[in-house]
């Protein structure tokens, strides 16, 4: 269409974007050239990934219709995307200026939406919906929260499992757990099937190799697959693996014929089944002299927990060459535009300070530099350590308090530096505290940092942790869920039948008798209805028990929607109508309501006067609210979509992946009193975890086999990576936080910590001497 120089000249200058040199060779490299990018973070991988879909379309002429970008998360999808439309929409226009006649007509025929973006799961939805062959069916895929609560009562409690005690010891020694309920087994059962499908693991061989116990646990797989080949459902793993299936068949020909490109983001944590998906497409679009682009950073790779391989990211060079034939051209974007030097040169020095991690990285990987030259003015890296948790609290909110009102003046070697958000664009959503996790409470019922953050910052400012609590324990959701079973089931008559037929585990029905008791004390508290309701939410309740309207004349209706019962209740609670973290835990149970009513036997509505009352609740207990006492729900990464710009945010370091903000608070040991042994997997791994053993376990018996490096380096190696990531959040302020010795201020050097500077033969650098970077770093 039109020669590289009009679209570097005149597009790029349309977005008024500049590229460095490893930035323009990914983005130009020739449409068959296939590309490894190695991306380190604020590198820019998102404007490559987007620049070199726009090459391909406006100067090597490729239909946007045969392009195909996938990345982990629906936000990154969703970025990915629009960055794709807006910035080909401008580039677009800019080169209408210039072209010919011919030119004029190709560009008013261009459709960039038709580029098939998405996450893995839902281009593998659409191409088998769209591009099925005569005879498939389109597929019917359930949603993570319907599929929890399905594996819960159709494969634990439909196997017989929650009391088969023999069946938890194996998983307890499995999977490296200090105990194993009903809940827990659920979610460890599921966790293994998963690996099964991602990981290619061969079935009999893996069964061959465990005790008599595996025979139960596949008893739970097979109950729970079987009931999804009854349905005709597929969940996520079993979608990727149809996707597979039917492209190894070559029953897709109409989608895979025509490719030409298959970007790929966020590569560090695919698994097997992924890998296979993308080698099979790679295989086709080699043969139509197009290309495969990953992108990916191994020193960010987050998800092996969910069955991410990360050896598959930094083997790939070699492994497509193997599986595909093609050599791709290895381009590091290292470079970080993101933060400040004193931040960038931190993170460098804190990722390769390690020896015994150098061998877990990409060969040849260069190391990470800044991109803003300004180091006079750069913040120093500011840490606060206090002899306990409340006095760290304390101080800290103290700060952040300074610099959203005031500013916080720093001395400096460059002189005095003041600490402020902006005026005009800032608030306090500009800071972000990030945790190995968000847990409000410990193990042991002690309030945590999160916590003490939440009481000390108020009245002043809320804060934004919605997984701060496990689901079923948040009071707003206890009294909710426990007004709906005071209203559908008053004595607990048809819970009671359901416990002793069901034999349900004495957990479920300890968190329904807590619901219950919650919602009683609410009621007698006798809350103010919002809006125009203004009865009492006792006659509410009251008229629900006895099916009695509270309007006179009128009569109960034979069929009520749970959904309507949910939302006439949050008239009494006004946190799930204005309150951001009170919207999220609506939205868990209203999705849990809608898509679990597909496969509930009364599409989740309450009978009245019929045969079929007491069935109809029973349904709603057994396949709804069940599962949401189980532990089965949990407060996905799609239902954080965006951080609230008016409270401080919480999150795990999980969840702060793909974010950045210009001041980043990481939490590097406020729960590390003593070198005490429960602990040490957070700081200081003397053991490998679950998801290290589980892994060895089952990919001995997939095409990986066992994996090049022990457990327990293994479980430094994420470790490191976790806070590499934390670390390089911020865009001016880095602040570490944590315990300290009362007599020096500094660090306990007793307590081991890797995120401190120690490596994995029990030294830190310099004789003990802790920071990891001596310069630039200011103790508050």
């Amino acid at each position: 269409m039109f020669t590289l120089n009009d679209f570097l000249n005149t597009g790029l200058n349309a977005l008024g974007k500049q590229l460095d040199v490893n930035q323009h060779r990914a983005a130009v490299a020739p449409h068959n050239e296939s590309l490894f990018l190695v991306a380190g973070p604020g590198s820019g991988k998102t404007t490559v990934l987007t620049l070199r879909v726009l090459k391909l379309v406006f100067v090597d002429g490729i239909d946007p219709a045969t392009i195909l970008a996938t990345t982990f998360t629906r936000r990154a999808a969703a970025e990915l995307r629009s960055r794709i439309l807006g910035w080909g929409d401008k580039i677009k226009q800019a080169l209408g200026v210039i072209a010919d006649n011919v030119q004029k007509g190709q560009l008013q025929n261009l459709d960039l939406n038709r580029i098939l973006t998405g996450t893995l799961d839902s281009i593998s939805e659409t191409v088998l919906r769209d591009f099925r062959g005569p005879g498939m069916s389109p597929p019917v895929v359930i949603d993570e929260f319907v599929a929890r609560g399905l594996f819960f009562r159709k494969g634990v409690l439909g196997a017989g499992a929650s009391g088969n005690d023999s069946l938890k010891d194996y998983l307890k020694n499995l999977c490296l757990e200090n105990r194993v309920n009903t809940p827990i087994m659920a979610n460890l059962a599921r966790e293994i099937r998963s690996r099964l499908i991602h990981d290619l693991v061969d079935r009999d061989s893996f069964k061959a190799s465990q005790t008599q116990e595996v025979d139960d646990l596949f008893g739970i797989i097979d109950a729970y697959d079987n009931e999804l080949q009854k349905q005709q459902l597929l969940d996520f793993p079993l979608l990727e693996q149809a996707f597979l299936q039917n492209l190894k068949a070559k029953t897709l020909t109409r989608f895979t014929e025509p490719l030409k490109a298959v970007l790929v983001d966020e590569y560090q944590d695919t698994n097997q089944l992924q890998e296979a998906i993308y080698f099979e497409l790679a295989k086709i679009i080699v043969e139509n002299e197009g290309s495969i682009t990953v992108v990916g950073d191994d020193d960010q790779s987050l998800y092996r927990f969910r069955g991410a391989t990360v050896e598959l990211f930094r083997d790939f060079k070699t492994r497509l060459t193997t599986n595909v034939g093609v050599q791709p051209t290895t381009i590091y974007l290292n470079t970080n535009y993101r933060s400040t030097p004193v931040i960038v040169e931190y993170c460098a020095t804190y990722v390769q300070h390690d020896p015994n991690y150098i061998p877990s990285r990409v060969v040849g990987k260069p190391s990470l530099r800044a991109g803003k030259s300004n180091i006079a003015n750069s913040f120093p890296v500011l840490t606060m350590f206090r002899p306990d948790v409340d006095t760290l609290a304390t101080d800290l909110i103290r700060f952040i308090l300074d610099v959203v009102n005031n500013g916080r003046q720093l001395t400096t070697s460059n002189g005095q530096m003041n600490i402020k958000i902006d005026p005009s664009n800032g608030s306090i959503g500009d800071i972000a505290l990030l945790c190995s996790t968000p847990n409000e409470y410990s193990s042991g019922g002690n309030k945590r940092l999160p916590l003490l953050i939440r009481e000390k910052l108020q009245p002043a400012y809320e804060v934004f942790n919605p997984r701060g609590q496990d689901f079923s324990e948040i009071t707003t959701v206890k009294r909710l869920c426990g007004l709906i079973l005071e209203c559908i089931d008053p004595q607990g008559t048809i819970q009671l039948d359901l416990s002793q037929r069901y034999r349900l585990p004495s957990e479920v029905i300890e968190t329904f008798n807590t619901w219950r008791n919650t919602a009683e004390d609410f009621i007698k508290s006798n809350p103010l209805a919002l809006g125009k309701n203004r009865h009492s939410l006792r006659d509410f309740v009251i008229a629900w028990q006895q099916r009695q309207p509270q309007q006179s004349g009128s009569t109960w209706p034979e069929t009520v929607s749970l959904l309507k019962l949910l939302y006439d209740l949050i008239t009494w609670i006004p946190e799930m109508q204005e309150d951001v973290e009170g919207l999220v835990y609506l939205e868990a149970i209203t999705r849990t309501i809608t898509q679990s009513a597909h496969f509930s036997s009364f599409d989740a509505e309450i009978q009245h006067n019929t045969l079929y009352s007491d069935k109809s609740v029973a349904a709603a207990i057994n396949d709804i609210l069940m599962p949401l006492a189980a532990g089965q729900i949990e407060i996905d990464e799609d239902l954080l979509e965006t951080a609230p710009r008016d409270r401080l945010n919480i999150l795990s370091i999980h969840q702060a992946k793909g974010l950045e903000f210009p001041m980043v608070i990481v939490d590097v040991g406020s729960d590390f009193k003593t070198n005490h042994v429960s602990q040490k997997f957070r700081r200081y791994p003397d053991r490998p975890g679950k998801t290290h053993k589980l892994e060895t376990t089952l990919i001995a018996h997939s095409p990986l086999g066992t994996p090049s490096r022990t457990e327990l380096d293994r479980a430094f190696d994420d470790l490191i990576r976790q806070y590499f990531v934390a670390f390089s959040r911020p865009q001016d302020v880095l602040l570490l936080v944590g315990l300290c010795d009362p007599a020096t201020n500094q660090p306990k050097l007793s307590i081991p910590n890797i995120t401190l500077g120690w490596d994995r033969t029990d030294k830190s650098p310099n004789g003990h001497r802790w920071p990891i970077i001596p310069t630039n770093i200011i103790a508050l």
